[in-house]
């Protein structure tokens, strides 16, 4: 029989999505750091004539998890913000925009991407990268000219990078958007827990906290750095039809 009591948690390995309705997995997270989970809990007190606590009723209690994954990740974004992750293909292309700074090698420059519709301006960019001027695209000598990829610009152009506007289509892309009618959705949430035996550390113990209905926190800041993290966090839902009405469940295996 297995009857451990206390354990030394190492990290936790996993968070991982649960689609209520499919019962299929809608995401995993991994690189999980400031794990924490909070127990709350709400009360009415009773007083006495002279405001001495004689009884204390419990009302209501929460459960709350939260962390920061290490990396930005698409799908919890998505999950937070009420979404789906858009993959770009052949035959659902994702749709973007961008303002790109080009070389000028031979009086020409290639975009990244062919442009939806082909941009009426460029723009004569400064060696400090700001913008001097605009160039019309058109036909003429004194215009610039755009064929698929390639800016071609006016004879007499002197000067090493243009600015250019435009909107694409990609097959290799994915892409979140957050939409003003869009929210997020409760589902269950498994939290795996790598820890170690109190006595041993070399004897590993996987532990699991299990949300089995719970809603993500639509609310969340990241900083966009290279030290920044995905922060995101979650509260348990009771399920209102359920007998047993979990919150959630703390397990731990030999």
């Amino acid at each position: 029989m297995f009857s451990a009591n206390t354990f030394v948690i190492d990290k936790v390995r996993r968070v991982t999505q649960v689609n209520l309705e499919t019962g299929i997995v809608d995401w995993t997270l991994t690189s999980i750091e400031s794990p924490s989970i909070e127990f709350t809990g709400e009360s009415t007190d009773k007083t006495d004539a002279h405001g001495v606590l004689i009884a204390r009723f419990d009302t209501a209690k929460g459960v709350n998890f939260s962390g920061e994954g290490s990396l930005l990740s698409m799908p919890l974004m998505a999950a937070q913000l009420g979404t789906e992750v858009q993959t770009g293909s052949s035959t659902a292309k994702v749709t973007g925009k961008t303002f790109e700074i080009l070389k000028v090698e031979g009086g020409k420059a290639t975009m990244t991407h062919k442009p939806k519709v082909a941009p009426t301006v460029v723009y004569k960019i400064t060696s400090d990268k700001n913008i001097e001027s605009t160039i019309e695209v058109g036909s003429g000598t004194d215009k610039a000219s755009i064929a698929d990829t390639v800016i071609t610009l006016p004879t007499g152009f002197a000067g090493t990078q243009i600015g250019v506007l435009y909107e694409y289509e990609a097959e290799d892309a994915i892409k979140v958007t957050d939409g003003s009618e869009n929210h997020a959705e409760a589902a269950e949430y498994i939290v795996d827990i790598l820890a170690c035996d109190v006595c041993n550390a070399s004897v590993k113990r996987a532990g699991s906290i299990v949300f089995p209905k719970a809603k993500i926190d639509n609310n969340f800041s990241i900083d966009l750095t290279t030290e920044g993290t995905h922060p995101f966090s979650f509260s348990a839902l009771k399920d209102y039809c359920s007998d047993d009405e979990e919150l959630c469940y703390v397990l731990f295996n030999k």
